[in-house]
């Protein structure tokens, strides 16, 4: 039991902190007190226990009390950090939400480009000439500013709040990144810049030499190549394209994407090889590398799982020193009871969450599952494969509650994509970290020629065995019906029958649960046979919409900078066949779109209106003109017309227009629109619009049922064969 006040402690503080952005703040002060006085109470009673007589009994007694109050009073520390810094640091920043006004700020890294836009990390100064205590905000444009980190900007923001509740909101995500408030500029033409006459300052040094190393790259590598290095390297994901980002989430293999533990650990193998030809002491040897790692950490931008690896390795390689080897489990909860407590709002971010779940399962179940599944003696291959399957359904069964919770889904072929992805992964990422010191320090010396070549050939292998993974049919769970949670569970609960040996009645019951487990998703299909579901994506004249029934889709609309959007929702909903495409815009979003579907997906007909499209030509792909009338058959049954800047559908006796003609004077049951249309009649709108943005005065007095849609998520529209409309959220 001495692992006890580490590795329980710690896990009852991570708990904490994950529970308190789900509540209000006052909730989590209140919480933290209550813990408190429980801990105290149960101090008390165990100081009380002197009266047992029974000396081994006293002992278990206050040994369960002491721990006891030990978990509450951690809990209850954390809650109070929490309470604490949102009202010192949180609170009076909210009160500027909605607000426009003249600020000076000054941004505290180079900017990340997602969804066409710049989004900044600034810290505010100023209030329309006043003096506040900094706090950090989240500033997107759609320009870049013209200047550096650490100058001062002067310009016209408008501030907003982000949104709230439920689990890994906006508002917690964004607090654990350290953005209080989101904001953007109103007009782009009176920006006043302030120069930082210090080009050596602290806060430009480290932003400018993650800049300076994402560029070595970019110069060695060509963009998708670099761009995978930079995200696995740097932690730079947004140089990645959505398709790619698209390829890797669909099978389960997101997590090589982002600077985490598994990024820390061959990080380090590879500074413990290197520094093995060294004449360094066996001792000296953990601490340089513990102080390279955490240089390299700095190049990451300190992302919270990457953190937390670091933490870890730290206290691995300094027991190692000390000839003490630590637990795994017990340095998992010494680094997340060092992260909370200094960073309270960490518990919001779903990149640590899911870190912190995956390492528990691979810390404790692990081991134990390779010894079943391949006891004995065997081959290093064998052993490789056994670990890596192992560690993969470790980590997927602790994560697997917030996947469901969050992402309503689970990627099927986890377990394979691992294994077959992670060889080339890890090779890719030893032979990018010569090549990344190689360019940082020589971009032009003939030594960087060898691993250039490596590079792009293990990425461009990667990069083309994930999208032949991602474009296997239903690979994908989705899970956003009860039926299909509820099949899962009893999939599961089957799974864990079978594994228990006391249970007499097992098999029996396991073979029962797996029949309704087959059977609810069969039946809720069929309870659903003709139902319309229209997802929804985009903002104002850029939106995505993919028309889906029966398992079959047409894509009506192409837009948004996220390339695998409409390929990600026919995946995530397990569509069989996409039966058409409409292009009918040339802009960049809409053909890098197209280009995505007709790379991993034939559909049957692919529609063009005028010139636009007529450079997609794929082999096996019929392309035709659409015609004059506008009119065809998106899904059997299902007609749709296309013209100007209206498209029309018409699904189980329901109209619906997407339009952004402000001049249009119809009568429909759904309206999708970016702007107000104030000669339109309908029942239902739905708003497609930026983060922080809503429909002016006009449209929300004219329309009292209307539903917001912005870029960063799908809404789904349900129209069942009576005509009954349901609004669900992606």
């Amino acid at each position: 039991m001495s692992y006890l006040p580490f590795s329980w402690i710690g896990m009852s503080v991570f708990a904490a902190a994950a529970a308190a952005p789900l509540l209000a703040p006052g909730t989590v002060g209140t919480l933290s007190l209550a813990l408190g006085g429980l801990a105290l109470c149960a101090f008390a009673c165990g100081a009380l226990c002197g009266l047992v007589e029974d000396r081994d009994r006293r002992r278990d007694i206050r040994f369960a009390l002491f721990h006891c109050a030990l978990l509450l009073l951690a809990a209850g520390l954390a809650f109070g950090l929490y309470a604490d810094r949102y009202a010192a640091r949180v609170s009076p920043a909210l009160e500027l939400g909605q607000l426009q006004a003249q600020a000076r700020f000054e941004p505290l890294d180079y900017p990340s480009q997602r969804y066409g836009k710049f989004y900044y990390p600034v810290r505010i100064l100023e209030v329309d000439g006043e003096p506040v205590e900094p706090f950090q905000v989240r500033l997107s444009c759609t320009e870049a500013l013209d200047c550096e980190p650490m100058d001062q900007v002067l310009c016209r923001l408008q501030f907003y709040t982000f949104a709230s509740g439920g689990l890994f909101s906006p508002s917690s995500s964004r607090l654990a990144e350290g953005s209080v408030l989101g904001a953007f500029p109103v007009g782009y033409g009176a920006f006043t810049y302030a120069r930082l006459p210090d080009s050596e300052a602290p806060g430009r040094i480290l932003p400018a030499l993650r800049h300076y190393s994402a560029r070595a790259l970019d110069r060695c590598l060509p963009g998708d190549e670099a761009g995978l290095l930079q995200a696995a390297l740097l932690g730079r994901r947004s140089e990645l394209s959505e398709s790619i980002q698209t390829d890797f989430r669909l099978t389960g293999c997101s997590h090589m994407l982002a600077v985490s533990g598994l990024h820390m650990t061959m990080v380090g193998t590879f500074l413990n090889l290197l520094l093995g030809l060294t004449p360094l002491s066996r001792r000296l040897r953990p601490v340089v590398s513990v102080l390279i790692l955490a240089c390299y950490l700095t190049l990451t931008g300190f992302p919270v799982s990457a953190l937390r690896s670091f933490i870890m390795f730290a206290i691995c390689s300094l027991g190692e020193a000390l000839r003490q080897m630590p637990d795994a489990f017990n340095s998992l909860g010494a680094a997340v009871t060092l992260i909370c407590l200094f960073d309270p709002f960490a518990g919001g971010s779903l990149g640590f969450v899911l870190s912190v779940l995956a390492t528990a399962g691979m810390a404790l179940l692990a081991r134990p599952l390779e010894e079943k599944l391949c006891p004995g003696p065997k081959g290093p291959i064998l052993r490789w494969a056994a670990g890596t399957i192992c560690a993969s359904t470790a980590a997927t069964l602790f994560t697997l509650p917030v996947q469901i919770a969050v992402f309503k889904g689970l990627p099927l072929l986890t377990l394979i994509s691992n294994l077959l992805l992670l060889p080339l992964f890890s090779a890719a990422l030893y032979a990018a970290l010569p090549l990344l010191i190689l360019a940082m320090l020589s971009p032009s010396g003939a030594l960087i020629q060898p691993f250039v070549l490596l590079c792009g050939l293990l990425c461009r292998a990667l990069l083309k065995l994930s999208r032949l993974l991602a474009g296997i049919p239903g690979i994908y769970l989705s899970l956003t019906s009860p039926a299909a949670t509820l099949s899962l569970m009893l999939l599961l609960t089957a799974l864990a029958l079978s594994l228990t040996k006391r249970f007499k009645p097992r098999p029996a019951l396991a073979a029962l649960l797996l029949t309704l487990a087959v059977f609810v998703p069969v039946l809720e299909s069929g309870a659903k046979e003709g139902t319309v579901t229209l997802a929804v994506s985009g903002s104002g004249e850029s939106s995505c919409v993919v028309l889906m029934q029966d398992r079959s889709a047409a894509v009506l609309s192409m837009g948004t900078f996220n390339s695998g959007l409409a390929r990600q929702i026919i995946t995530q909903e397990n569509i069989h066949s996409l039966d058409s495409i409409l292009v009918t815009g040339g802009d960049y979003s809409s053909k890098s779109m197209a280009r995505d579907l007709l790379a991993n997906c034939r559909p049957d007909t692919v529609l063009l209106s005028g010139p636009a499209g007529k450079d997609l030509r794929y082999p096996g792909v019929t392309l035709s003109e659409l015609p004059e009338n506008g009119m065809y058959q998106a899904l059997p049954g299902i007609p749709v017309q296309s013209g100007g800047q209206t498209l029309r559908v018409w699904a189980n006796g329901k109209k619906l227009i997407l339009s952004e003609d402000s001049s249009l004077n119809e009568t429909c049951d759904l309206l999708i629109t970016g702007s107000s249309l104030p000669q339109a009649e309908t029942a239902l709108t739905l708003f497609m619009c930026d983060e922080g943005a809503s429909p002016d005065e006009a449209a929300q007095s004219l329309y009292s049922d209307f539903v917001l849609v912005t870029d960063q998520e799908v809404t789904f529209v349900e129209i069942s064969p009576g005509g009954e409309v349901k609004i669900r959220r992606g």
